[in-house]
């Protein structure tokens, strides 16, 4: 069912987020925003390189006008992060607005993700070529396994590592895996990923909290997607969110992407609209107190419109190509994201 069924649950405000916290408190906010930031602020990723907080998500936009519009209005508007993929069929439509836009490539931030029918060595380095000439440029600076469905985790993986290594991609990264999905690659001293991407919501966070903690703890930065219910209207009525937009006088997605932004997520709103595009950036105007974080975090329900890869199982394909690197951890991967900074 695409409906969604709400109810209230008390739950604790999260704590305040203070730079220089021991690395170790498990719980919110799950990454060092400073209080400050900006849609154009950038938070630093294991690898060493930075990427921004927030950003334009094009999953379901047409390829072609819809999608060139829905990225220029965004790089118009001040968005830097662009966030798309090869099952979405609109990385060209991407590009194309990219090149329209005139803003610098190393200006704007691309993602993209390698599909469930390319893992595999091979498969995943052909894959992202054709990506690469579907976006017009040469290189992409964030790239993902967009689930560990199909498996071949480890084999994918030590693809994306050596693609990295030619400087084809800046920074890479895994979508919609959980706990044991990246252990694996921990287990067999690979590097970490520098992101986790998966849905992620009021209604869906306690519920992956271990996760969460997890990649807090790892220094792994998660990037939700689903952060206005899916634009379901349904959702979108609960009173809470309501009544706590009325007090900041706000719409209840800036709502809920500000609450996104207070958990310690980098946000990827995706939107056709140039005027809900505008909206959607300015969040950074205001701060929920800790009663309106509560209020909203206690909302749950099922939105029924995203998969959930993250409970497929561990295969891990051939290991053998890879380098292992010692302790897995080449890129800092004990740090916890608190212990980064982020910059305007």
């Amino acid at each position: 069912a695409l409906c969604c069924s709400l109810r209230h649950r008390p739950h604790p405000a999260p704590p305040h987020l203070m730079a220089g916290e021991p690395p170790d408190i498990p719980g919110p906010p799950f990454a060092a925003f400073p209080p400050a930031a900006a849609a154009t602020s950038v938070v630093a990723l294991l690898d060493g390189r930075e990427m921004p907080l927030f950003g334009l998500g094009v999953y379901r936009s047409a390829p072609g006008a819809e999608t060139e519009n829905a990225v220029l209005w965004s790089l118009q508007a001040g968005y830097r992060l662009i966030d798309s993929a090869s099952l979405y069929q609109n990385e060209a439509s991407v590009g194309a607005a990219l090149q329209k836009s005139g803003v610098p490539r190393n200006e704007v931030f691309i993602t993209t993700k390698l599909w469930d029918s390319d893992h595999g060595y091979e498969s995943a380095i052909d894959a992202c070529n054709k990506s690469l000439k579907k976006l017009g440029t040469d290189y992409i600076d964030l790239y993902l396994i967009h689930s560990p469905n199909t498996g071949k985790l480890v084999e994918t993986w030590d693809a994306f590592v050596e693609l990295q290594r030619r400087g084809l991609v800046r920074s890479i990264g895994v979508s919609n895996m959980d706990i044991p999905h990246i252990e694996a690659l921990i287990q067999h001293h690979r590097p970490l990923p520098v992101v986790n991407q998966f849905e992620m919501h009021p209604m869906i966070w306690e519920e992956r909290e271990a996760l969460l903690n997890f990649c807090k703890s790892k220094g792994i930065i998660v990037q939700a997607y689903g952060s206005i219910f899916a634009g379901k209207p349904r959702c979108l009525s609960d009173q809470s969110l309501v009544r706590v937009g009325a007090e900041c006088k706000k719409s209840v997605g800036q709502v809920l992407l500000r609450w996104g932004h207070q958990m310690g997520f980098a946000i990827i709103p995706k939107s056709v609209q140039r005027h809900r595009i505008a909206e959607n950036m300015d969040i950074f105007d205001f701060e929920l107190t800790p009663k309106q974080m509560a209020a909203i975090a206690s909302i749950r329900g099922r939105l029924g419109s995203y998969w959930n890869p993250l409970e497929a199982g561990v295969h891990l394909g051939d290991t053998s190509r890879g380098h292992s690197v010692k302790g897995g951890d080449p890129m800092g991967a004990g740090a916890s994201a608190l212990g980064r900074c982020c910059k305007q």
